[in-house]
């Protein structure tokens, strides 16, 4: 099909349902919206006025309890385009992780000091936690037994 302009746009309009008990009248919604007219509400069907809701954070407060019914209230969300989510454990991986998106401010210190660690007279000391991280850094001095005041007989 040819359009002019650009190509048509569709997004889901996510929709929130509670089940009314003709006595609650707050609802927690699964986002804050903006405004009233981010939102479309139907109780039992028909599409309610603004006048008869407000908002309160990601609380809907209905003037009068909506009647009892299984699913009989209804938000559709006008202007989420997504809804983010947590991944799943072990479901992140270098190839989903975009390049130099993680710098060192929102890494997690370690308590090593940064330095060179090792030489011609200590070697290093590393601790590993049971997660793969660098706990401690130390050097420890080589001891090579030699004892120059034992050459008396020299």
């Amino acid at each position: 099909m040819g359009y002019l302009g650009s190509i048509p746009k569709s997004t889901t309009f996510y929709i929130d349902t509670f089940d009314g008990d003709n006595s609650t009248t707050t609802f927690t919604m699964r986002e804050a919206v903006a405004a009233a007219s981010s939102i479309m509400v139907f109780v039992g069907g028909i599409r309610q006025n603004v006048d008869s809701y407000y908002l309160s954070g990601r609380n809907i407060v209905f003037s009068e309890a909506p009647p009892s019914g299984v699913k009989n209230i209804q938000i559709v969300y006008l202007g989420l385009f997504g809804v983010s989510s947590v991944p799943s454990d072990l479901s992140v991986t270098d190839r989903t992780i975009a390049a130099n998106s993680i710098t060192s401010s929102r890494l997690t210190l370690t308590g090593v000091t940064s330095g060179t660690y090792g030489g011609a007279s200590n070697v290093t000391s590393i601790t590993v936690d049971s997660q793969g991280r660098i706990t401690s850094a130390s050097n420890v001095a080589i001891e090579t037994g030699f004892n120059p005041f034992l050459l008396s007989g020299m």
